[in-house]
């Protein structure tokens, strides 16, 4: 017959096991909802991004967006700065029509200390001097947080001919 001694213990023992168990649970929950916050600020930055390209071409959001050392592979395969992607964006006089069926399209894939997200842009881009033609591009931005913010560290601009 078990003794008193080794009853306690053992009901000790499981009450142990499920405070460590309780305490790992909500470690997990933190961490998933952590992640999620992260995913839907790069997504969020991610859309605002592709409005400031593609619409208002507005320098305050672009300078808000990017990190400090932000590189940009541009379409045709130059690697500019900070400042000259900043720069050739505001600058750029083209109009871009999206077409219709590409008004989603993003697709996200969240790391440990970054956050990957795609976009396919397709539509017309009407140059200024009155010619158009088909625009069709996929963006790859990636987001890392600093401080308190998601800031683009890298996007590549792969032009789909």
């Amino acid at each position: 017959m078990p003794s008193l001694k080794n009853a306690g213990r053992s009901r000790s023992k499981k009450t142990d096991m499920r405070i460590i168990l309780i305490i790992v649970l909500l470690l997990a929950g933190t961490t998933v909802i952590a992640q999620t916050n992260k995913t839907k600020k790069a997504l969020a930055g991610s859309k605002l991004l592709v409005k400031t390209i593609f619409e208002t071409k507005d320098s305050a959001v672009l300078e808000s967006l990017f990190a400090a050392g932000m590189k940009h592979m541009a379409p045709k395969g130059k690697i500019e700065s900070r400042a000259e992607a900043i720069k050739n964006i505001i600058n750029n006089r083209s109009v871009f029509v999206q077409a219709d069926m590409m008004v989603g399209g993003y697709g996200v894939a969240p790391a440990k200390d970054s956050t990957v997200v795609k976009y396919f842009y397709k539509g017309r881009e009407n140059k200024p001097d009155g010619t158009s033609s088909p625009y069709t591009v996929n963006l790859v931005m990636v987001w890392v947080k600093q401080k308190k913010e998601m800031k683009l560290t890298r996007l590549e601009t792969i032009r789909i001919e």
